[in-house]
């Protein structure tokens, strides 16, 4: 049987995501929890969530602090299983602590470095860091066909140095000039 927000631990403010529906609700869909007219958390449509599954997806007021992650105890068993299994495939995970009632600034991720999670402890996969390359080309714009290679010729009469991150050119690094000689 399903459960009111109420018994789910869900407060006004927090946004909940439908997960099973007997059809009010469509699958998927969000909303921010209200003040119920029984004084207890409540949506618009009907009430006290019972008639479907709910999922958290973030707590009121959780969005400045922790950019769209919950904390172990907020997660869906689905999303803990996610990090866990990430974890296993030796991912790295970064943690955020809550210390003194308030989320620390976004700088304050830190590597994971125990094995339990804490419920009031925020997770995520340690993104990748992006390789740039820088790339510097040589040619001739003097010449009928103005290509740049590399190396540099003793002809060659400007620069094209340009980054490329994971792969694909960087269009705002593009810089050309003229070689001094």
């Amino acid at each position: 049987m399903n459960k009111t927000f109420a018994e789910l631990g869900y407060n006004v403010g927090d946004t909940v995501r439908c997960v099973n529906s007997c059809g009010l609700y469509d699958i998927g869909e969000e909303h921010v929890l209200e003040l119920g007219f029984e004084g207890s958390p409540s949506i618009k449509k009907n009430g006290n969530g019972i008639s479907a599954t709910w999922e958290l997806v973030s707590r009121a007021g959780s969005t400045d602090a922790g950019y769209g992650y919950l904390s172990w105890r907020d997660m869906t068993p689905e999303a803990q299983g996610a990090l866990l299994l990430a974890e296993y495939n030796g991912h790295i995970l970064e943690q955020r602590r809550k210390y003194y009632g308030t989320w620390e600034t976004w700088e304050t991720w830190e590597t994971k470095h125990y094995p339990p999670f804490i419920s009031l402890t925020k997770y995520r996969v340690k993104p990748a860091k992006p390789v740039v390359v820088t790339h510097e080309k040589f040619g001739n714009m003097d010449s009928f066909y103005k290509d740049f290679f590399t190396p540099m010729l003793p002809s060659d009469t400007h620069k094209i140095t340009y980054n490329t991150i994971d792969g694909v050119i960087d269009c705002a690094s593009v810089r050309m000039v003229e070689i001094e000689k």
